[in-house]
């Protein structure tokens, strides 16, 4: 799973026949096969789902766009917004820099008509954060995380999330690598884990 910003230093391997595959980020400066989740896609249907249950002003919370899979997920939150004609703001956009309570609290400490009703969480770590910076909240706030996480379904209010099989992009990811060990030199190839909507409550909340 990439994390570098460049991956050509793998250029000599690669040119060598060292068989590589990218998981959950997709190289830069190389082409290599993939295995990617549909984020915007997952996100879309986050946003969506909160949308669907009557909210129009809806925060979102992640890191910083830089990160390929939060910059994927901003689009499926935008995207969301636009097929129901709801503006896209910025000002609802919580960029986390490490301390997703933090965001999470600046965001709620809009004006009462201006604050989210509701949040998406980019991934399970910012859940989590939200958690945290909304358990003294009066008004309760919607909120659906990207990621599943233990005891989310054993909370109070068990969370609604977004979550994906993480065993297929392992199993995929090492189809696609046996292949290319097997001799297989057909173009890299990008492929697409699928990810489904879990409705446990939080996300189901109407707004007040």
């Amino acid at each position: 799973m990439p994390a570098r910003g460049d991956h050509r230093y793998l250029l000599g391997e690669q040119h060598a026949g060292t068989p590589m595959v990218f998981i959950d980020r997709p190289p830069r400066g190389i082409e290599a096969d993939t295995v990617l989740l549909d984020n915007v896609g997952g996100a879309r249907a986050a946003v969506a789902h909160l949308i669907a249950h009557g909210h129009r002003r809806i925060g979102f919370v992640g890191e910083s766009t830089e990160l390929f899979t939060s910059a994927e997920r901003l689009a499926g939150y935008r995207a969301a917004l636009a097929a129901a004609g709801i503006a896209f703001r910025d000002d609802l956009v919580g960029i986390s820099a490490g301390e997703p309570e933090r965001a999470v609290r600046a965001l709620l400490e809009r004006a009462p008509d201006d604050r989210p009703t509701a949040l998406f969480c980019a991934d399970n770590r910012h859940t989590v954060g939200a958690l945290r910076g909304l358990r003294d909240v009066p008004q309760p706030v919607a909120l659906v995380g990207f990621d599943d996480f233990e005891l989310a379904e054993l909370l109070a209010t068990p969370v609604t999330v977004v979550r994906y099989d993480t065993a297929e992009l392992g199993v995929t990811a090492a189809r696609l690598a046996y292949a290319r060990i097997a001799g297989d030199a057909g173009l890299p190839s990008r492929e697409v884990v699928p990810c489904e909507l879990v409705a446990r409550g939080s996300g189901e909340m109407a707004p007040p």
